[in-house]
């Protein structure tokens, strides 16, 4: 076995005061916001995309995949860059590098020219998240950085949301390659606000490059979003090539991570810390499950436009307002936590509850002949338990490492959420798809022409009506059945989070 030495950017705290302060952590802020809402603008306007790029079902997930194979692995790789560049040459790099990227994908059509890009976009976006969040608490005084957790998983929480709606106004109203223009504006201004407000001065080391290890990484993450983005579609493994995907991903990742943990000489992940700090273990498995719970907010919003015809501004609304409960649902969380009036697991279990509970809400209201207002109680009162139980366990994750090893640790727990949703995205939709089937089957069987209703109903649609009618009912059942699995899928967190270890106070 190779003797390993891992890469740990020098990290040292630097508060700034004033205006300086105040600036570095807006724009850390914003740099947060901006890596969670650019991929979900961009994921929205999609089919756009494909109709713009001529891209055959097939071919239109590789937009997909290109990007989100490099996004994943450039998280991971973004400690290390760090190290090399240091934090406001890297931040500063991958924001205009995204911002360039996206002005030039606004005007092509090419589709092979669109994958390349895609996957040039994804690793400058991967490299934002980390040196942003390591530049927010580092800046932060003593006094200030107390209260910084919440308005960090605010930031964090909020960015697909926000995406979400952006990009489905731009595509309703403008359609097309313009739904890369909000991300490419964001990131310009946030680079700009970075350059000239961030003065760290990092020490910059000369470090032999992981290739193995990247490409490794790459190819796993790559074939995971291909299995996630097709395997229903192809009904898994009837078809040859979600045959040949699944042997790659499990081949990939089992050497991907075995080459970091004993061949590599210079590994840029650390997957030991998992062993060494408990916190990162639980907080991971807890934050799987809360990235495959993510997805609901794509079937809702599904939902919304195929079952009762709202459009996607107006699903995306719904599904914006459970921002205000975020806001109310997290500080709530880090008052009862930081006041010791519950203990910080009591805290994350409800949370989880009363999530759970807001999905089974969802399921119970999601009917052919619902409107949108029915939702927006129950989108806030999910909202306020979803942020509850995300608050403590980011803030138990990033409290229980040191500072050396932080940026390694961010970059492991960041990456959790997506690999939930990547799991999530792949198996719910084959659940959908079968019950859609099921449903439909036995609605149809009871249909009897003969029966004065069913007749009166073809006599005043035609059977094509009739049809679309029981198809939408099955989906519908279909939908309200996949948010039963979501509640299902929150309630095991309220038995991981007693293994936590509950810091002592300082």
């Amino acid at each position: 076995m190779a003797k390993q030495r891992f890469v740990f950017p020098e990290i040292k705290p630097q508060p700034q005061p004033g205006l300086r302060g105040a600036a570095i952590v807006a724009s850390s802020l914003l740099a947060i916001l901006v890596d969670g809402s650019s991929t979900a603008i961009i994921n929205t306007g999609l089919p756009y995309l494909q109709g713009i790029t001529a891209a055959t079902p097939d071919e239109g997930s590789w937009i997909v995949t290109s990007f989100n194979a490099t996004y994943y692995a450039f998280i991971l790789l973004s400690p290390w860059l760090m190290a090399t560049l240091g934090r406001k040459r890297l931040l500063v790099g991958a924001l205009l590098g995204f911002s360039g990227l996206s002005l030039v994908l606004a005007l092509t059509s090419d589709y092979k020219t669109y994958i390349v890009l895609r996957a040039l976009q994804g690793a400058c976006l991967g490299c934002v998240f980390v040196p942003a969040v390591i530049t927010f608490f580092t800046s932060l005084s003593p006094a200030a950085i107390a209260f910084a957790p919440p308005v960090f998983i605010l930031f964090a929480l909020s960015g697909s949301t926000i995406g979400t709606v952006i990009g489905a106004y731009v595509a309703d109203e403008f359609g097309g390659n313009v739904v890369f223009i909000p991300g490419g504006v964001a990131t310009a201004i946030t680079a700009t606000l970075v350059f000239f407000a961030v003065n760290t001065k990092d020490k910059n080391q000369r470090l032999p490059f992981d290739s193995v290890g990247v490409a490794l990484s790459i190819l796993t993450f790559g074939s995971l979003q291909y299995l996630s983005n097709e395997g229903s579609r192809r009904n898994w493994f009837d078809d040859s090539g979600i045959v040949a995907g699944s042997a790659v991903f499990v081949l990939a990742a089992f050497a991907f991570v075995s080459y970091e943990l004993f061949l590599a000489r210079n590994p840029h992940v650390d997957f030991r810390m998992f062993a060494k700090y408990r916190n990162l273990l639980v907080g991971a498995a807890i934050n799987i499950l809360n990235g495959a719970v993510g997805y609901s907010i794509t079937l809702f919003v599904t939902y919304l436009e195929v079952s009762i015809d709202a459009t996607a501004t107006l699903a995306g609304a719904i599904v914006l307002i459970r921002l205000a409960t975020y806001v109310v649902g997290l500080f709530t969380a880090f008052f009862l936590a930081r006041t010791k009036t519950l203990d910080i697991r009591v805290v994350v279990i409800i949370g989880a509850l009363g999530s759970a509970l807001g999905l089974v809400g969802f399921a119970n209201s999601m009917t052919t002949t619902a409107d949108a207002g029915t939702f927006v109680g129950l989108s806030l009162f999910f909202g306020f338990f979803f942020s509850m139980l995300s608050q403590p366990i980011g803030s138990l994750v990033v409290g229980s490492m040191p500072l050396t090893e932080l940026a390694a640790g961010v970059a492991i727990y960041k990456l959790t959420s997506p690999l939930g949703l990547m799991i999530a995205t792949g198996a719910v939709q084959t659940v959908l798809d079968h019950r859609t089937a099921i449903v439909r089957s036995n609605l149809a069987a009871g249909i009897v022409p003969s029966r004065a209703i069913v007749h009166q109903y073809i006599a005043n649609h035609g059977a094509a009506g009739l049809s679309a009618l029981v198809a939408t009912q099955a989906q519908t059942l279909a939908f309200s059945f996949a948010m039963v699995l979501f509640a299902l899928a929150l309630l095991p967190i309220a038995g991981i989070v007693f293994f936590v270890k509950i810091p002592k106070p300082a």
